[in-house]
């Protein structure tokens, strides 16, 4: 296994960690959860850069890392709705999309084919991975002195947390929905030659 499909399946093995970071209450879980999370998004960028630039580029990176993505950031949403913002009709948008593009991807693995993720998506995971990002750095910044303050969301948290958070994940599910929509249209000639 290369480095980057090394760095994509590190994603993978940081979502249960940021669980944990972020569910179990300690002095400074918030800063650790937001520090593995960080983390784990950037490593998604570093496996792109060092997949293109050492000639790297390989059909599991290409199913995989969209995958571990994709975990790693309903991770996210699942914390913030735990916690008490009603993401759930955002994940809910979010993994239809995922579904649809998932098996669209292996249908085209079938016809011997490998859909890449595009620019379309890759934004939409950008997207994603910054507005939950922020939320995490709030949450971190809200510690009092390294003590939780905010046991049950969106009640105790601020005004301008639960706006900032109600905006920017409906902003996310709208640009995910266009994603799969997307993807639809690019790989509707695998469902019509069935």
């Amino acid at each position: 296994m290369n480095l980057p499909n090394k760095i994509t399946v590190f994603r993978f093995v940081c979502v249960p960690f940021l669980f944990a970071a972020s569910l179990i209450q300690f002095r400074y879980h918030w800063v650790v959860a937001l520090i593995i999370y960080f983390v784990a998004c950037m490593s998604d960028k570093a496996d792109g850069i060092i997949a293109r630039k050492r000639n790297l580029v390989t059909d599991f990176g290409k199913l995989m890392d969209p995958l571990s993505d994709k975990s790693i950031v309903l991770a996210a949403f699942l914390i913030l709705m735990n916690l008490g913002w009603h993401t759930d009709i955002v994940i809910m948008i979010m993994m239809a999309r995922e579904f649809l593009v998932a098996g669209m991807r292996m249908a085209a693995v079938n016809e011997g084919e490998v859909i890449a993720a595009n620019g379309f998506g890759k934004a939409k995971t950008f997207l994603q991975m910054s507005t939950t990002g922020l939320a995490f750095l709030f949450l971190a910044i809200l510690e009092k002195d390294g003590e939780v303050v905010i046991s049950t969301l969106p009640t105790t948290a601020p005004h301008w947390l639960v706006v900032y958070c109600s905006i920017a994940f409906w902003i996310d599910a709208v640009v995910t929905m266009l994603s799969g929509i997307k993807y639809a249209k690019d790989g509707w000639h695998l469902i019509k030659t069935k």
